[in-house]
């Protein structure tokens, strides 16, 4: 009877009415009310929605059977295939579509429908690669930004190159959790890309001054990652490796702070040998075994004196340091070194450490003077926690108080008067009574002629005694 009633009233009602059947008995096939009707015939007036010509009923059965692990699958399948506007919710909660429906949907669908598959929170490999070949921006935005879904990290690597150009996909990226080193490194990358190219555009900088800057950035941010990423070390060496971006420049810039994890690890790579191995020869200070090594692993011969002086003052740093950009000791020893390199190799190297020294003392001194700042905050808050009269804003005015000094005054009396007791106390055993009312003109002389009367009457000491005249005695 169910059947019957629907199948006629499909025949001859309005589309939203016939949205409202269609859902209604899906919902009886989900609970199991069929009542006189076999499963069979119920699945086949289903299945006649199919074919209804308005995308407002194929899509009410599909909001019907989207999450719903009891629905037909042959319908759930028809379904899927169906327009996006029809099919996206179903394509991005339906528990019955497997992973090869879905990288066949990923194949062959259209935008809406590679967006709603990149919404699914069983996004696989296998599932990630098929949209991933698509091309598509808006899938691929919402593909990483959906945490759950399992992305490769050489795939990962070409969905940054072909979007990385896109801020919004950037910040999408950076965003997923237990993010590869070397995804870190091509983010890097391509932001620097986009502000090189916003700065020269820009006329901020001109074209030479903005390439050595843009060099310095990576450089400095690539080591940072390599220190920050212990256990990828090996596995971003290679990266860079296949990228041609292990450069002896980088090399030369990750021991110049002091640290030889990542120059271990690279030369390891180039040489072909073991890191523990790579890592006692540095550590063995041989000037000799260093310059082999180096020379095995390809690197200049200009530059063999300079890496060798360099890892032989990171060794002997103390165990603690070498977590800084640059160190100074280990800058310096570069440069008794680079003064043997002779030719426009020498010159070069020279200036560039000697800009990083610039660099370094600069920092160092700002980091003094913030700590100095620090200090004399410090000393003002201690100085504050005295419990001050309103008489007193005088004496902060010429001790250098502002007025945001002044508005404090009256909250630390209120707030802490107990605390500041001992204070006051010694303040008094000082003579400094601040916290008493100042008297006026008159008082202040009336006390002094006070002091004045009762003082003995003696002879003023700034008169001169009496001198006896030469020649004569006191008794004649």
């Amino acid at each position: 009877m169910l059947v019957k009633s629907f199948l006629s009233w499909m025949d001859e009602a309005p589309a939203r009415d016939r949205a409202e059947a269609a859902t209604v008995l899906a919902e009886a096939w989900l609970i199991g009310a069929l009542g006189e009707d076999t499963p069979e015939s119920v699945e086949a007036a289903l299945t006649s929605v199919l074919d209804d010509p308005s995308p407002m009923v194929r899509r009410a059965l599909a909001l019907a059977f989207a999450e719903s692990p009891d629905a037909p699958r042959p319908l759930v399948l028809g379904l899927a295939a169906d327009q996006p506007e029809v099919s996206a919710a179903l394509v991005a909660r339906s528990p019955l579509l497997t992973e090869a429906d879905l990288v066949d949907l990923a194949t062959t669908g259209e935008r809406m429908a590679l967006v709603a598959i990149a919404m699914r929170q069983d996004v696989s490999l296998a599932v990630a690669q098929a949209l991933i070949r698509r091309r598509d921006a808006d899938c691929a935005f919402v593909l990483v930004g959906n945490a759950a879904s399992d992305i490769a990290e050489e795939d990962l690597l070409v969905l940054i190159e072909t979007f990385g150009h896109l801020p919004k996909f950037r910040s999408a990226v950076q965003a997923r959790p237990d993010l590869p080193v070397t995804a870190r490194h091509a983010l890097m990358l391509r932001t620097a890309e986009g502000l090189g190219h916003f700065v020269t555009e820009g006329g901020f900088l001109p074209g030479g001054r903005k390439a050595r800057l843009l060099d310095d950035t990576l450089q400095s941010g690539t080591v940072a990652l390599a220190r920050q990423s212990a256990g990828q070390i090996s596995r971003f060496v290679t990266h860079l490796r296949a990228r041609a971006q292990l450069t002896p420049a980088l090399l030369l810039r990750s021991v110049l702070g002091g640290d030889l994890a990542f120059i271990t690890h690279a030369l390891a790579d180039l040489c072909a040998l073991p890191a523990t191995r790579v890592a006692a020869l540095l550590r063995g200070r041989s000037d000799a075994s260093i310059i082999v090594l180096l020379r095995r692993a390809g690197l200049p011969a200009f530059a063999e004196p300079v890496l060798a002086a360099a890892i032989i003052a990171a060794a002997r740093l103390p165990a603690g340091e070498g977590q800084a950009e640059f160190s100074l000791p280990v800058l310096r020893a570069a440069q008794g070194a680079c003064i043997d390199v002779s030719g426009e190799e020498g010159v070069r190297l020279m200036a560039m450490l000697r800009r990083f020294e610039a660099q370094t003392l600069r920092e160092e001194s700002r980091a003094r003077a913030e700590s100095l700042r620090q200090d004399l905050r410090q000393e003002k808050a201690e100085l504050l926690t005295l419990s001050l009269p309103e008489d007193a804003h005088d004496l902060l005015r010429l001790g250098g108080f502002d007025a945001e000094g002044e508005r404090l005054v009256g909250e630390i009396v209120r707030i802490q008067p107990e605390a500041a007791q001992p204070k006051r106390r010694i303040l008094r055993e000082r003579g400094l009574i601040l916290d008493e009312p100042i008297p006026d003109l008159a008082t202040v002389i009336a006390e002094w002629k006070a002091e004045l009367d009762a003082r003995p009457a003696t002879v003023p000491v700034f008169l001169p005694a009496p001198t006896q005249k030469p020649g004569r005695s006191r008794a004649a």
